[in-house]
């Protein structure tokens, strides 16, 4: 898999841009601040419709666009990709509603939804902040691994979807529930909520299923990639759900549908455990909404034992690892992004990635503030530009 032009209008810094792009990829040479940054966000929302940056699509847009033909303000993204069936075009447009932005999505020029765009462009980023995907609060690491699972399975996304709505549904009931000091024993409540039990474990049961299944292989490839990139350090990472399994050996049960099967019966029983305390506190106290991935150097929590030039070190792996995981699940590459990492890493740590990048066929754009960062034989075949101030110079 591999893009072939990228295609931006009034998104950030950029104006109007048609870039081509090589099956190798693309070194990206600029200032801070220059747009190199945006590029490399603009294909992370055509792969995922999600931007790596922010939560708030408002703050992708150009707010100068639309004034000479007095609209409000938006952004258009467009991809060309190559994929093993043939080549595809994804689009998104972002059109400004007073304090929101209202996203809409393009395959082949048909409008369509976003889970029907999500995993066309496959693709996966590593920047110097993704440090804080160790140090930072669980829910980035769970809205990380939701982006990585999104391009390999898509009806994850659907799940995902479905069960945010459910949480919010449920939630309501139960704030209600809080506020009317609803006894958890009433039957008309016990029968009210178990309607959206049902909903919330079908949905949730398959979502945790699949990010332990796929957690576990992200772990054994991610302990292949440290031990290239890292001395004498074993890394692994664990997804921490909030059900109690039982004792189950998550890893002795090799079916998908029974693994789905097991999950949802130990939701059922979790749900009707936690019955008490959640209609005293008015909210959905276990689920995947509630749950983590931790990371580990030697067998101890990296965020706590691990330096930070470790934790960065594990961060270089798990992209890689993600890469990996994306190739075997479904056949496909993705695009690797490099934001500025070289410059974080010291003269051995930079050989081996690139070393290691080398040997992943992956299409690869790399950026950097210092051109003679990226002047290195693993990189001197991909062609390289200059942005400045979002234009190519």
């Amino acid at each position: 898999m591999h893009l072939t032009r990228l295609t931006l209008e009034q998104f950030r810094s950029y104006r109007s841009l048609d870039l081509p792009i090589g099956p190798a990829g693309l070194r990206i040479i600029g200032r801070n601040a220059s747009g190199k940054t945006s590029l490399l966000e603009a294909i992370m929302l055509l792969a995922t419709t999600r931007s790596p940056r922010t939560t708030t699509d408002l703050e992708t847009v150009n707010w100068e666009s639309g004034i000479e033909f007095g609209v409000p303000p938006y952004a258009r993204l467009g991809a060309t990709v190559v994929t093993d069936e043939g080549e595809e075009a994804v689009a998104i447009q972002i059109q400004t509603e007073q304090d929101h932005a209202r996203k809409r999505f393009q395959r082949n020029g048909r409008e369509v939804r976003a889970h029907d765009i999500v995993g066309t462009l496959k693709a996966v980023l590593f920047s110097p902040e993704d440090v804080q995907l160790v140090t930072g609060p669980p829910s980035e690491r769970r809205r990380q691994l939701d982006i990585l699972i999104s391009q390999i399975d898509d009806h994850y996304l659907r799940a995902l979807s479905r069960y945010r709505h459910v949480l919010t549904q449920r939630n309501g009931l139960l704030k209600a529930f809080a506020r009317d000091r609803v006894r958890p024993d009433s039957p008309l409540a016990v029968t009210q909520i178990a309607f959206w039990d049902e909903q919330i474990v079908t949905a949730g049961a398959y979502i945790v299923a699949v990010r332990l299944r796929l957690t576990a292989d992200l772990s054994r490839l991610l302990a292949a990639r440290a031990r290239t990139l890292i001395d004498q350090d074993t890394l692994g990472c664990t997804y921490e759900p909030r059900l109690d399994l039982e004792g189950i050996r998550i890893g002795e049960i090799v079916d998908r549908t029974a693994l789905g099967q097991t999950v949802a019966a130990a939701f059922t029983r979790n749900l009707e455990a936690v019955r008490p305390e959640e209609f005293r506190r008015g909210v959905t106290v276990i689920g995947p909404h509630r749950d983590g991935l931790s990371f580990t150097i030697d067998g101890r929590d990296l965020a706590a034992y691990g330096s930070r030039g470790q934790q960065r070190l594990c961060v270089v792996a798990l992209k890689l690892s993600e890469s990996d995981l994306i190739r075997d699940e479904t056949g496909e590459r993705p695009v690797l992004l490099l934001d500025d990492v070289l410059s974080e890493l010291d003269s051995t740590h930079r050989a081996r990635l690139l070393t290691a990048i080398a040997g992943t066929d992956s299409q690869l754009i790399v950026t950097s503030a210092d051109a003679e960062a990226l002047d290195d034989p693993a990189l001197r075949a991909l062609p390289e530009i200059e942005i400045r101030q979002g234009a190519i110079a």
